[in-house]
């Protein structure tokens, strides 16, 4: 009884929220989203119902979450990557229309001065209009502009929002937040048609209309005082000196995305130097880490240390701290005049502000950070190798430099090499590494976006967040295809190498 109420009560949240989401997505007209939403409520109703399809109410959740959280993410990168998606390029193209005729409005000559209470409702701003010449109150926002029949005076003689708005207080109107939606508001007016009511203070408004239309039969605009006809480029409309007018909507723009990496200089160059230095960073890290932890494994395996349990442990705290806190901290020992490590050593060496020592402060800081892993994995490959192996190999005469490189070694690398093909995949795109350190400066002269210490990660974020003339977040799901595509070939490759060590065993 207990699983059939749980069973009724939660079909009866999944079935409530598909249906608040269908509607939303049914008024946007979005119908691929809707279809899926009807496709994942009638699966997971069917799974927690039917009886035959007991065995997969235990695999449903997973692959919902699968599907949400790898999946979806995956082809809505592939897809934006062939389009222009950016801060420019959002929204949808009749939305695009309406700004544009919008931000062609001008006051009309001879207006006449309409009184208004500013209301809101929710997050709808509206304006409760008063017409001067035959004293008819009306309710606009945004997209709709009704007569409101009726209406109740206050004291002072002003109308009464109606039922479900209210009015905004002063100290709410000298708020910068209200004063902005209120001078974005256009009223669309039914008569005469493309006229717009816009707030000259908190108490006039005046009537507007828009030098450019939509000829709807033309599927064009126009800008009525000159006859100019706005032709599409790339999802933009193109004024009259040629400059693409913003917003635009989203289209696709094939392989643009990709050729921009090869042939725009502006983004090709720090590719390039970014790109070569990602290799160099998740090497040396790889490097640096798997030599330090290797050299500790090997000295600490030896029976002759004594206190080594607690020698371990100790070695394990950089590696049992969050990662995030220590780059923090990390960021604060190397700061160019209140560090701790240019105090302690009387030096004034420029940690985070040269590019060449910056470049430096990565690596040491990863190492910090990585070599307890790398100790951890050695340690055990380490105890894992027989040691019957190196007692016969002493016996024929073998000396301890040939016992390491020749039988410990590549029994070792037999073990450690997909660990250490992880570690390279995971420096390559380890963003909080060189971004909560450096934040990918210091600055160079190629470009405003990528810093010395950029990689690829880094500065795809910057260029789909921080680039600061519109987000260019196509461009940059084009450069995280980019990443995948080569992580998997070193992967790849270093993987068939793996195989071939695999022999020596």
């Amino acid at each position: 009884m207990v699983g059939i109420i749980f069973r009724i009560v939660f079909l009866g949240l999944i079935d409530s929220l598909a249906f608040w989401a269908g509607s939303h997505l049914l008024v946007s007209h979005n119908w691929l989203g809707l279809t899926w939403l009807l496709l994942g409520t009638f699966a997971i109703n069917y799974v927690y119902i039917s009886k035959r399809a007991r065995a997969s109410k235990w695999l449903l959740p997973g692959t919902i979450l699968l599907i949400i959280f790898q999946i979806y993410p995956i082809l809505f990168t592939a897809t934006a990557a062939f389009s222009n998606y950016s801060t420019d390029h959002f929204i949808s193209r009749p939305e695009a229309i309406q700004s544009v005729v919008q931000s062609y409005i001008q006051q009309v000559p001879d207006s006449p001065q309409y009184s208004i209470v500013p209301v809101h409702s929710a997050a709808t701003v509206g304006l409760v209009i008063t017409d001067p010449a035959n004293n008819n109150v009306y309710l606009g926002t945004a997209k709709e502009f009704t007569k409101i029949d009726n209406p109740q005076l206050d004291s002072a003689g002003n109308p009464i929002p109606p039922t479900g708005w209210t009015a905004y207080t002063q100290d709410e109107l000298n708020s910068d937040a209200v004063t902005t939606l209120l001078t974005d508001l256009a009223v669309p007016m039914t008569q005469p048609k493309g006229t717009y009511i816009k707030v000259n203070d908190y108490t006039t408004a005046f009537q507007y209309s828009s030098t450019v239309v939509y000829d709807t039969k033309k599927d064009k605009l126009i800008d009525t005082s000159t006859g100019y006809v706005f032709p599409e480029r790339e999802g933009s409309f193109i004024a009259q000196d040629g400059s693409a007018i913003t917003p635009g909507w989203r289209v696709n723009v094939g392989f643009k995305n990709f050729k921009s990496v090869i042939t725009d200089p502006v983004v090709r160059g720090p590719f390039v130097r970014v790109l070569v230095w990602t290799f160099v960073y998740a090497g040396l890290t790889v490097l640096t880490t798997f030599i330090f932890g290797l050299a500790l494994a090997l000295l600490l395996n030896h029976p002759g240390v004594k206190g080594r349990k607690l020698l371990r442990s100790i070695l394990i705290v950089p590696y049992a701290m969050p990662g995030f806190l220590s780059l923090l901290i990390w960021a604060g020992f190397l700061n160019d005049d209140f560090g701790v490590i240019n105090n302690l050593f009387h030096s004034h060496i420029p940690w985070l502000t040269d590019p060449f020592w910056a470049k430096v402060s990565t690596v040491l800081v990863n190492l910090w950070l990585g070599f307890p892993y790398m100790f951890l994995i050695c340690t055990g490959a380490i105890q894992s190798i027989p040691a019957e192996l190196a007692e016969a190999a002493e016996v024929d005469g073998a000396k301890p430099r040939q016992i390491l490189t020749k039988i410990k070694m590549p029994l070792l690398l037999v073990t450690v090499s997909p660990l250490l093909i992880g570690s390279f995949a995971y420096n390559f795109n380890n963003f909080g590494g060189i971004y909560l350190l450096t934040g990918g400066g210091p600055p160079v002269a190629d470009s405003q976006i990528a810093g010395a210490t950029d990689i690829l990660i880094s500065y795809t974020y910057k260029l789909a967040i921080e680039a600061g003339h519109g987000n260019d977040y196509g461009l940059a799901c084009a450069i995280s295809i980019l990443i995948f595509f080569i992580v998997a070939g070193v992967s790849t490759l270093s993987f068939t190498r793996t195989r071939a060590l695999e022999n020596l065993s």
